[in-house]
């Protein structure tokens, strides 16, 4: 393998502000090919006028940062790992996440997800009741939602939720103690609004609710009303009026993506074949 020849031309006094360079100086040299400061910015995508205002040492651990980059590049190239089975695959994957992501960020630009006050309000008044209480469950975390609606199915039949848990629950911080968590406010899982509305929702000890999307692994959660009781101080409209106009933006934002999503089904015909288990 040709050895890679790496020349620092003038860094240090560029660095330093000695001789000012512009953007169209070659910084490096690496096996003969010239690198401008132009093409470094531009590929670590930091716009000159931001560059230059930096300061000379965090300038130079940007460019040591492009570099170490760079040679790790050409040494993966010269040991053929873009030819790789397994790492074109990893290419692949992450091509149609790029892709995803970036038509998911234009199709949600032009949503709106204003929230007034009055619907801040409303909320908090349709809801006051959670507010001045708190609550405790048990769970049994299981990897997808078939099994979580087998748990279910078995809980409703009589048997016990603690033993559930030893036999199902992929959650190991609770196993030992029959699944039971801490006590819990409304606002308490604001990212988790669908899990928030599932504790909430169960009126007596005893109830059981899910299959919801777990909060805390890959999976989904069957849970249970174990405690319930009186705040000393229920928590006031100002204390959650932020969280509750994050929770109301996201579920407008949630409901536009799954008007997206219902569209894209019907533009591509989707169908449901009944082959996933």
């Amino acid at each position: 393998m040709k050895k890679l020849l790496i020349v620092g031309l003038l860094l240090t006094a560029f660095l330093a502000g000695c001789k000012k360079k512009t953007e169209g100086d070659v910084v490096y040299v690496i096996d003969g090919k010239g690198y401008t400061l132009n093409e470094i910015l531009k590929e670590m995508e930091i716009p000159p006028v931001q560059f230059n205002a930096l300061k000379p040492e965090i300038k130079k651990a940007y460019l040591d940062m492009w570099l170490k980059n760079e040679l790790l590049y050409k040494e993966a190239l010269s040991k053929g790992l873009d030819r790789d089975t397994l790492f074109r695959k990893r290419l692949e994957y992450l091509k149609k996440q790029l892709l995803v992501n970036t038509i998911f960020q234009q199709l949600m630009q032009n949503v709106s997800t204003d929230v007034s006050p009055e619907e801040v309000k409303n909320y908090y008044d349709a809801h006051k009741s959670d507010y001045s209480t708190e609550r405790r469950i048990a769970h049994i975390t299981v990897p997808n939602e078939d099994v979580a609606r087998e748990v279910i199915k078995r809980l409703k039949a009589g048997e016990s939720f603690s033993r559930l848990v030893k036999e199902y629950s992929i959650d190991s911080t609770t196993v030992n103690s029959g699944g039971v968590m801490g006590w819990f406010t409304r606002g308490d899982f604001l990212k988790f609004p669908e899990f928030e509305d599932t504790i909430f929702n169960l009126k007596k000890i005893g109830d059981i609710g899910g299959p919801v999307q777990s909060p805390y692994a890959m999976g989904y959660d069957v849970v249970k009303l174990v405690g319930k009781r009186r705040l000393r101080k229920p928590r006031s409209f100002d204390e959650v009026k932020s969280d509750i106009e994050s929770l109301l933006r996201y579920q407008k934002q949630q409901a536009a993506f799954d008007s997206i999503i219902n569209g894209l089904k019907e533009k591509f015909n989707v169908e449901e074949a009944g082959g996933n288990g």
